[in-house]
């Protein structure tokens, strides 16, 4: 009996990747970057967002014309909703899990893992989206994989 191949999906730095019902979606060494993953666990629905920073705050009256960009949590946030929901997920549904978001040089002044943090937690919140997960800030670097079959998260941690 052969066995059945698993499709695995690389989540690169500032991209976003949603899936119906298969594959695995990873990313290696992650940092202060955050991954967040929302899941629709009745349709098995997900999604893995590999943000850098924060906010995608810009003052170029231009920019609501592009396509917006994953690697900020805001708008990657936006951008993951609307693909899922045309995928039929019902956002009341959905869950969220962090994973990453760490102090990587121990600089005391600016935190960009703290910060990625605190604005997926805000912006979680706003959408009226349930976290029900984190592996999230210290000084080591992490590895996750998401199943979109089963919505589990699975996270290394390499110090």
């Amino acid at each position: 009996m052969p066995c059945e191949q698993i499709m695995e999906i690389e989540v690169p730095m500032g991209e976003l990747v949603v899936s119906k019902e298969e594959g695995n979606l990873y990313s290696r060494a992650v940092g202060s970057c955050l991954m967040i993953t929302l899941y629709e666990p009745k349709l098995k629905i997900g999604g893995m967002i590999h943000a850098m920073l924060p906010l995608s705050v810009t003052h170029d009256p231009s920019a609501s014309l592009r396509q917006p960009d994953a690697k900020y949590v805001d708008t990657a946030v936006d951008s993951a909703l609307e693909k899922i929901q045309a995928l039929g997920a019902d956002r009341k549904d959905l869950e969220a899990k962090l994973v990453g978001g760490a102090n990587m040089f121990g600089l005391s002044n600016s935190d960009i893992g703290k910060e990625n943090v605190l604005s997926a937690k805000k912006k979680l919140k706003h959408e009226g989206i349930k976290l029900i997960g984190e592996s999230i800030g210290g000084s080591v670097g992490r590895s996750v994989e998401f199943s979109v079959a089963t919505g589990i998260v699975t996270v290394k941690i390499s110090f």
